[in-house]
C-alpha cells in the first residue's frame, strides 16, 4: 500500500500564512544579513500571536493604572506641599504645570475638566488611598504575571521540563516575583519622576531665581527631563526583558531589545503629545476632542503593549543570531 504524501506545512500548495510566505531558503541564512533577521522577526511575532497579547496586556495595564494614576496623584500633591507658602496647594494650577501650553483663561481652557478631575482625586488621596492601595498591588501583580507569561511563551521557556513542586508553592512563588518586580519597576519609575516632578514643579512656581534651581530653566538644563524619560523607559524595559521571565537571556539581547523599544515608545508618546498640543492650541475644544484624546490613549496604551512585545521578539531572534554565528563559527 502506497502511503499518502503528506503536504507541505502552512495549508494547501505549500502556502504560508501571515510571515510565514518567506521562503525555506532565505529563513535558513537568516543570521547572515538584517533582512533575513527583520524576516525572522516578523516571523516569530505572528507564530506567537503578539497583536492578541498585546491586547491582553493593555486590558491589564488599564486595570492597574487607574488606582497607579490616584496614588501617582497623591505622591505629587504631598511633593508639592513644600513649595507653596501659604501651605495650601492650588491643584488645578499644579496639574497645568504637566499639560502641554493652553489657553488657561475661564471657558477656553480645554484641559478643565481634566484639571478639575485630578484635582478632586488628590484632594480626597487620604480616603480614595485606602481602596487604591491594595486594588494596585492586586492588579499590578496581575499585569506582571501577564507579562511573565507572555515573555515565557515568546522565550519557549513551555518546551522546558517544569519544576515539580506543589500547585500552591508554585503560585506563592510567582506571585513573589511579581511583587518583587513591582517594587523594582517601581523604584526606579518613581525616582526618574521625582525629579522631573521637582523640575514641573519649579516651573509652575515660578522659583528660578536659585542657582540650583535655575540650571534647570537653562537650554541645557531643559533636555534634562527628556533623556530621564527616554532613560526610564530603557530602563524598565531591560529589568522586564531580562529578569520578568523565568529564562534569563543575555544582556545584550536584553539591551538591543531595550533600544528598540525605548525609541519606539519614545516616537509615539511624541505624537501623541504633539496631537494633545495642537488640540490645546484651539480657542474652543468640542467633546469630540477629550473622546478622541481617550481613544487615542487607549490606542497608545495598546501600542506600548505591542512594542513591549516585539522588544521581547527582537530579544530572542537576537539570541539564536548570536547562538547560530558561534555554531557556524566553530563548525567552519
Amino acid at each position: 500500500m502506497v502511503g499518502r504524501t503528506r503536504a507541505p506545512p502552512g495549508g494547501r500548495g505549500g502556502r504560508r500564512r501571515g510571515t510565514g510566505h518567506l521562503n525555506r531558503k532565505r529563513i535558513r541564512g537568516w543570521h547572515r544579513s538584517f533582512r533575513g533577521f527583520l524576516g525572522r522577526t516578523l516571523q516569530a511575532a505572528d507564530e506567537n500571536h503578539v497583536p492578541f497579547l498585546a491586547s491582553a496586556l493593555t486590558f491589564d495595564a488599564l486595570l492597574a493604572g487607574i488606582p497607579f494614576v490616584v496614588l501617582l496623584l497623591i505622591g505629587l500633591t504631598e511633593l508639592a506641599q513644600p513649595w507653596t507658602v501659604e501651605g495650601a496647594i492650588d491643584l488645578p494650577r499644579f496639574f497645568e504645570a504637566f499639560l502641554p501650553k493652553h489657553d488657561t483663561t475661564a471657558g477656553h481652557d480645554p484641559f478643565f475638566l481634566l484639571e478639575e478631575i485630578l484635582g478632586r482625586v488628590a484632594a480626597y488621596g487620604s480616603k480614595l488611598s485606602l481602596y487604591a492601595v491594595p486594588a494596585f498591588l492586586w492588579f499590578s501583580t496581575r499585569l506582571f504575571a501577564s507579562i511573565r507569561t507572555a515573555l515565557n511563551q515568546m522565550y519557549d521557556v513551555s518546551v522546558r521540563p517544569p519544576v515539580r513542586r506543589h500547585f500552591l508553592v508554585g503560585y506563592l512563588l510567582s506571585k513573589l516575583r511579581d511583587v518583587g518586580m513591582v517594587i523594582l519597576t517601581l523604584g526606579v519609575f518613581l525616582m526618574t519622576t521625582a525629579i522631573t516632578a521637582m523640575v514641573r514643579i519649579a516651573r509652575a512656581y515660578g522659583e528660578a531665581d536659585s542657582p540650583l534651581v535655575g540650571f534647570f530653566f537653562s537650554s541645557v538644563g531643559r533636555w534634562i527631563p527628556e533623556a530621564l524619560g527616554l532613560m526610564l523607559t530603557f530602563t524598565l524595559f531591560f529589568l522586564l526583558y531580562k529578569y520578568a521571565s523565568v529564562r534569563r537571556i543575555d544582556t545584550q539581547a536584553a539591551l538591543v531589545a531595550s533600544a528598540f523599544g525605548a525609541v519606539a515608545f519614545d516616537v509615539a508618546k511624541r505624537l501623541f503629545t504633539m496631537y494633545i498640543g495642537r488640540g490645546a492650541m484651539l480657542t474652543t475644544v468640542s467633546v469630540d476632542f477629550h473622546l478622541t484624546a481617550l481613544i487615542l490613549t487607549v490606542l497608545w496604551v495598546w501600542y506600548t503593549a505591542l512594542v513591549f512585545l516585539l522588544g521581547g521578539i527582537v530579544a530572542e531572534t537576537w539570541q539564536l543570531r548570536t547562538m547560530q554565528q558561534q555554531q557556524r563559527a566553530i563548525l567552519t
